[in-house]
């Protein structure tokens, strides 16, 4: 792997990755990607975040089954061809994490309000895992590895996928991370100018 490489280009490298080589994530470099993840900042420091590592091809693939299953389902019972088309669109953006060496499922659990009927429209356990998964990744870009955060397999499938897990209540599934060496070096992505995004006062 590349050593490591200055933060403000880990940033500006990292991308979406949704093609990999076959070779392996190192257990070490992994731990590195948990332990980046581990020091993210959150809410009360409650660190609302549990993380499930499978990296048994068996086990992803028997998850991109379940994915699919679903999809064919929805795909089926589909009243109108738009709607059948619409579906049959999602099916490389729901399955495509399934595609890499190892596939990381992020789970969280309700953050603690002192008065549940009155939650605030900001959800800060979220923001929290949210900042876990930002980590995950710009260090999984510093290793010279690549991957995509998607949530459209559990839009898809959410029960049945944490059921295989066996996730148990109060925790529930929000993210799924795919992590492997990139296939082909990632395109440039457009970003909106910073006159357009920020505002001095």
């Amino acid at each position: 792997m590349n050593l490591l490489m200055d933060f403000f280009e880990t940033v500006r490298r990292r991308r979406s990755i949704r093609h990999f080589t076959d070779a392996p994530v190192r257990d070490e470099d992994l731990m590195a990607m948990i332990e980046a993840a581990r020091l993210a900042p959150s809410p009360r420091n409650e660190q609302p975040w549990h993380f499930i590592v499978i990296r048994d091809q068996q086990a992803i693939s028997n998850l991109r089954d379940i994915v699919n299953a679903l999809l064919d389902a929805q795909i089926k019972g589909a009243d109108s061809k738009a709607r059948k088309k619409a579906l049959k669109n999602k099916r490389f953006g729901a399955t495509n994490v399934f595609d890499a060496p190892v596939v990381v499922v992020v789970l969280t659990k309700p953050f603690p309000n002192p008065d549940p009927a009155k939650q605030p429209i900001f959800n800060q356990g979220l923001q929290g895992v949210s900042a876990a998964i930002t980590h995950f990744h710009l260090a999984a870009t510093a290793l010279g590895y690549g991957g995509c955060w998607v949530v459209l397999p559990l839009e898809l499938a959410q029960f049945e996928i944490e059921a295989v897990l066996r996730v148990r209540k109060p925790w529930f599934a929000v993210a799924l991370l795919s992590v492997g060496v990139p296939a082909k070096a990632a395109g440039k992505t457009k970003r909106k100018p910073i006159e357009e995004i920020v505002t001095f006062e």
